[in-house]
């Protein structure tokens, strides 16, 4: 993935980036606030990065745009609020919301990787994704990931082994934590029948107190399990309607783009307010774009986009209604285990009629102990097996941090023990941006991704020049394309020029917080328009 360029704003005011190399770069200016940090959030907002941009830069009113080269194939996307447009081939993609471009993303440019979160197999989002290589100017910290909330440091590391193709099955917490639940309540309830039963034996009233006290267990796990099976089809009937509802909306949007075709063979398209031959096409959402809609050309790109977005719900759809249809069939068989009706339902309420049924509810729990334990001890060998793959993966990647760190700090006593720092341990400064670096270099050496290395401010002030040289190099060997930026003093002007495979994009004529202007304007317009995006 090659970053080509990167551009920014609305019909006022503007900046376009397109001075990128495919090496290394370094972005610097003679001050802060010139519009580097800027440059860098928006390439990564522009592909669903969280925002993290300065807080008196209002980042809501504006267009972000992003060309990129993968497996050389050009890509262009912008994103306005939550709302992305792809371009490729010169066919567009209209993507409502960030979970679209995830989908589009995995499907047409690269794999995003899958990994164990809160006990269910889940794809990547592209805002923990992005920190695979790329670290910030703000926020940092090294006991954890940035934006931490959704996601945590152990959903990273899953994330790593996934993307490395380390295989590492394993029992969910969540199931572990699930299953101990469930054999504690079958302990219980064990305990409790072996007490009803010895009480019986020694009673000579026991019909008549089994009557009275009838254990209601059975009854009552039936029920659970039928209504937990009604809940979920209940759900996923829910999430069926709203995909069904979806795709009805686009149907009819379609339908009336397809008349607009049909009209302009007949005679020529005009807004009966102004007579206007120019007719907008507006996607949903306050925060959506507006296309000129006058050509059959631009009609055609987004009425296969839709196509495209109403063969998407349809599948939706399908898999919901094959959801669906399988938990009927397990409610029925349910059902049909026991014979169940209302006539059973009195009966079970009314209790044993015999210490044999209680016996036999023992003999059951019985079973269900034998086999929830036998699940979790299975799942504690295929743990063990787990632990010793992410414990070999683990300790590659800080050797090779360690080794990295080594080769900038020259020689040190200080070796990293983890991917992230102990919690309230805080590292700053030159050992902060060290850090970093030797994280990012050895994720590359693990996974080989195909990113770019971004890294915001990536020296502190207090990097030695000549550690700062070392860091440089080992960028350099990488053979990859890495965006750094930087703030240089008045005497280290010309620093760089030592190092020729070094280019250098040169902020400093920058107007301090300042960095977008109406100069921009036309060329950003006509790069929209390139997507018959009207600017509003």
């Amino acid at each position: 993935m090659i970053i080509k360029t990167v551009a920014l704003g609305n019909n006022e005011e503007s900046y376009i980036e397109k001075r990128i190399s495919d090496g290394v770069n370094i972005i610097l200016s003679d001050d802060n606030n010139k519009g580097k940090t800027i440059l860098i959030q928006s390439m990564l907002y522009a592909i669903g990065n969280n925002p993290i941009f300065p807080d008196s830069f209002d980042y809501k009113n504006y267009y972000y745009y992003l060309k990129f080269e993968q497996n050389d194939k050009d890509y262009e996307i912008i994103r306005k609020g939550d709302s992305f447009i792809v371009q490729t081939d010169n066919v567009l993609h209209m993507l409502d919301g960030i979970s679209e471009l995830k989908r589009y993303w995995t499907k047409e440019i690269f794999d995003l990787p899958e990994f164990q979160f809160r006990g269910k197999q889940h794809l990547s989002d592209l805002e923990l994704f992005i920190q695979l290589f790329f670290v910030g100017q703000d926020a940092k910290n090294t006991s954890n990931i940035f934006n931490s909330g959704y996601y945590h440091k152990d959903d990273f590391k899953n994330m790593l082994l996934s993307y490395s193709g380390v295989s590492v099955e394993n029992i969910s917490s969540d199931d572990e934590r699930r299953i101990k639940r469930e054999l504690e309540s079958l302990r219980a309830a064990r305990k409790d029948k072996l007490d009803l039963s010895d009480f019986y034996k020694s009673h000579s009233a026991a019909t008549e107190y089994i009557s009275h006290i009838k254990d209601k267990d059975a009854f009552n796990q039936k029920v659970a399990d039928m209504e937990s099976i009604t809940e979920k089809i209940s759900e996923l009937k829910k999430v069926r309607s709203k995909s069904a509802s979806k795709r009805a909306l686009w149907n009819s949007t379609l339908k009336e783009l397809n008349s607009l075709n049909r009209n302009i063979e007949v005679g020529e398209l005009r807004c009966m307010d102004c007579n206007s031959t120019n007719i907008t096409y507006k996607g949903q959402g306050k925060d959506s774009y507006s296309f000129d809609v006058s050509t059959p050309e631009m009609r055609k790109h987004i009425i296969d986009s839709i196509k495209e977005k109403i063969v998407n719900f349809s599948e939706d759809i399908s898999r919901y209604d094959a959801e669906i249809n399988k938990y009927q069939i397990e409610l029925n068989r349910v059902m049909e285990e026991d014979d169940v009706t209302i006539e059973n339902i009195v009966a079970f309420k009314s209790g044993f009629t015999s210490i044999e049924e209680i016996d036999s509810v023992i003999t059951e729990i019985d079973n269900q102990i034998t086999k929830l334990q036998g699940e979790l001890d299975s799942g504690a060998k295929i743990s063990e097996e787990a632990k010793k793959k992410r414990q070999k993966f683990f300790q590659k990647f800080i050797e090779d941090m360690n080794t990295i760190s080594n080769v900038i700090e020259g020689t040190t006593d200080k070796k990293y023990n983890d991917i992230f720092t102990k919690r309230g341990a805080v590292i700053s400064g030159s050992e902060e941006t060290v850090f970093y670096i030797s994280k990012l270099l050895a994720t590359v050496r693990a996974i080989k991704h195909e990113c770019p290395i971004i890294m915001d401010s990536f020296r502190a002030e207090d990097l030695s020049t000549e550690k700062e040289n070392r860091a440089l190099d080992l960028f350099i060997k990488l053979d990859k394309q890495c965006i750094l930026t930087t703030t240089i003093k008045e005497e280290e002007k010309g620093k760089y020029d030592s190092f020729p495979q070094i280019h250098i994009i040169d902020y400093t004529e920058h107007t301090t917080n300042k960095l977008l202007s109406p100069d921009y304007n036309s060329e950003f317009t006509s790069i929209l328009g390139t997507m018959n995006i009207l600017l509003k």
